[in-house]
């Protein structure tokens, strides 16, 4: 959809939409994990009454400079495409909590015999302020001479950074936060210390920290397998 510039920004009926639905908006955008200033939104050309959802991107003057429609279609068709993305991310995050907090059958042998599951599988999960991905999850990190598997990963890609907490087969934790000039980091406050950047950004390191909290919290009274 073309001449975005206008009908992004100034169209009250396009507003009145990216109002009722600025909440799922910006969830939808921080899931997507994409460069600052880019964001979903809805576009409005009275002409013919189509609608469009759209990621969109202002140039310093605010003029819109990059418009990638999603779909295209009627106001219905596009608050029908948000409730759907909505409802893929809801699904995503149900799957990650039923999958980390349910046990395998017990009747079954593993096919491993050193297989072992994670001790934090029966804890609840704290809640964090964004979507995350991978986010919680367990799966092998591939270190063939130390196995050791991932508890919980995310990527902030604007910053090229990426936090992740490993439990290893003794029952030790790795807890890191890794770009190409930072080193390990062990703890809550280590990650604290680097939230007054952008919004955003201070969000996703302030789950970071709950997550590292929320490990060494549990990690006492969590029984390993």
């Amino acid at each position: 959809m073309q001449d975005n510039s206008q009908h992004h920004s100034n169209d009250p009926i396009t507003s009145v939409l990216a109002r009722e639905r600025s909440t799922d908006l910006q969830r939808i955008t921080e899931a997507m994990h994409m460069p600052i200033g880019y964001e979903l939104g809805v576009g409005h050309l009275p002409e013919g009454d189509i609608w469009d959802l759209c990621v969109v991107h202002a140039d310093p003057d605010g003029a819109t400079d990059f418009d990638q429609p999603i779909t295209t279609g009627s106001r219905e068709d596009v608050d029908m495409a948000i409730s759907m993305l909505i409802s893929a991310l809801d699904a995503r995050r149900a799957v990650s909590d039923h999958h980390f907090s349910t046990r395998a059958d017990e009747t079954q042998e593993p096919q491993d015999s050193k297989h072992f599951r994670s001790r934090f599988e029966h804890i609840e999960r704290p809640t964090l302020l964004l979507e995350h991905t991978p986010g919680w999850m367990w799966e092998d990190t591939g270190d063939t001479i130390s196995p050791t598997y991932y508890l919980f990963r995310s990527t902030y890609p604007v910053f090229d950074m990426q936090f992740s907490v490993i439990e290893r087969r003794d029952g030790s934790l790795e807890t890191s936060l890794i770009s190409e000039t930072w080193d390990e980091l062990v703890s809550a406050e280590d990650l604290l210390k680097y939230g007054d950047g952008t919004k955003r950004f201070a969000q996703w390191l302030d789950d970071c920290a709950t997550v590292t909290a929320w490990v060494r919290e549990h990690e006492g009274e969590a029984d390993h397998e």
